[in-house]
């Protein structure tokens, strides 16, 4: 099951990326999520009868846990119901949540 949250407010987050732009973890909705994968990356444009300029987001599927979940020895434990896959987007140097896979 997925959830799509499109380019809205309610599904901005703020992501930390390492030298190459990929995320590294991502906070969203008051939880810290810590990335455990980037399983692919693509990059998506708007379609031009939606926009006057042309827009593009860098998406990235990844798979993260709720950084709560993680056990003793640090690692994150991704049998819990806090994993899961997200696309992320980034286009005008925001981040957005755009789908949720659980």
């Amino acid at each position: 099951m997925s959830r799509n949250y499109g380019a809205s407010s309610k599904s901005l987050a703020h992501v930390n990326t390492d030298t190459d732009g990929a995320p590294n973890w991502f906070s969203w909705r008051g939880r810290r999520y810590v990335v455990l994968a980037i399983l692919f990356s693509w990059l998506e444009t708007a379609p031009w009868w939606r926009t006057r300029q042309t827009r593009e987001w860098q998406v990235w599927r990844i798979e993260a846990a709720d950084q709560a979940t993680q056990n003793n020895s640090g690692a994150c434990d991704t049998d819990t119901p806090n994993s899961g896959v997200y696309d992320i987007a980034n286009s005008d140097q925001r981040w957005f949540i755009r789908r949720v896979m659980d």
